[in-house]
């Protein structure tokens, strides 16, 4: 995994120094991903030598070193950034969390403060959360947004069901998918960011009845929803179509996931998640959403993120024109190699 934390040395202090997140020092002291992750930080020597955690931290993992100004420069420069790892990075800054939420909120990334981050404690937990469907619409969407929604600039969305009900108007002959209007609009509605200073990378996976035919169609009526929830966004989108159901020798899909810069959404159910239409099932109503697997300490959660982003980014890479319209871009395909 690619994947970096910029880690300035006045988030240690403040956090060391506040005894009210004690459990969050500690699940940071224990969390697989930061000893592992490309982190770039301005701690110095003497900090590492009183601390034991940072002195294991550096012998374990890929450890840079450089001066606050590189890191703030390093965010200033985020929307002209060559380098798209920086835009799927997690930075943990000695700055007020106003100005971490305005980070956020700019470029779709997580950024922590040692003031907020008791009010982040789930981003440090791995173990997620999980959304009953059978709740009703205000119920799910509120959760999610009080307790789970946080900046993104990347997403992946894999549901070979989505758009397999097609209409056809048989006046106009023009071809309608349900599920965009029940479904995919109100997910979207829900995770998507109002407006970033940078583009925003959307690469979806689905199947479609009449396959190559429908390609463009979807496609088109994709983009149509965004105009109407999401005017100011400037989305670069990839629609790909797969076989349904799955088949190892073609590398195809079965189950549903969103893959995101800053989350992890599994379901075997449909993500029809924050909408009133669509179909609510009782055999298997929970929708598990687990964030952020850079800092989580369930290293079974990285592992299963890293290898469904390898399989999309072998599909995006291998389909033929006929079989997507859009872009290949995704900036999360930099993540693994």
């Amino acid at each position: 995994m690619k994947s970096k934390i910029f880690f300035q040395s006045g988030f240690w202090d403040g956090i060391n120094t506040n005894s009210t997140v004690e459990g969050i020092r500690t699940m940071l002291n224990v969390s697989d991903a930061l000893s592992n992750s490309f982190v770039v930080t301005d701690v110095s020597e003497e900090l590492i030598k009183k601390d034991p955690f940072l002195m294991v931290m550096i012998r374990q993992g890929e450890y840079v070193r450089c001066d606050e100004k590189y890191i703030n420069k390093k965010i200033e420069t985020l929307n002209s950034s060559e380098d798209p790892e920086d835009l799927s990075a997690t930075y943990l800054l000695d700055k007020k969390p106003f100005v971490c939420e305005k980070i956020g909120e700019k470029y779709g990334v997580i950024a922590v403060s040692s003031e907020s981050i008791i009010k982040k404690e789930h981003l440090f937990k791995g173990d997620g959360f999980c959304l009953d469907k059978r709740h009703c619409y205000t119920l799910r969407y509120m959760t999610y947004k009080d307790k789970l929604r946080q900046p993104c600039n990347s997403l992946i969305i894999i549901d070979p069901y989505l758009l397999l009900d097609r209409e056809v108007d048989s006046n106009t002959n023009s071809v309608k998918f349900p599920g965009i209007s029940n479904n995919l609009e109100s997910l979207l509605d829900a995770i998507l960011p109002q407006e970033l200073d940078v583009d925003f990378h959307l690469t979806i996976i689905s199947s479609l009845i009449k396959g190559q035919e429908d390609v463009k169609r979807a496609y088109e009526q994709v983009k149509k929803c965004f105009k109407r929830i999401r005017k100011s966004l400037i989305i670069k989108l990839g629609f790909f179509y797969t076989a349904k159901g799955y088949d190892y020798k073609k590398e195809s899909f079965h189950s549903r996931h969103i893959l995101a810069n800053s989350f992890m959404v599994d379901s075997e159910d449909g993500l029809d998640l924050f909408g009133d239409k669509g179909y609510v099932t009782k055999n298997n109503p929970t929708v598990s959403i687990v964030f952020p697997w850079l800092l989580g300490n369930n290293r079974q959660d990285i592992t299963k993120y890293e290898n469904w982003l390898r399989s999309v980014k072998k599909h995006v890479k291998e389909s033929p024109d006929s079989l997507f319209y859009g872009t290949k871009e995704n900036r999360l395909f930099e993540l693994v190699d």
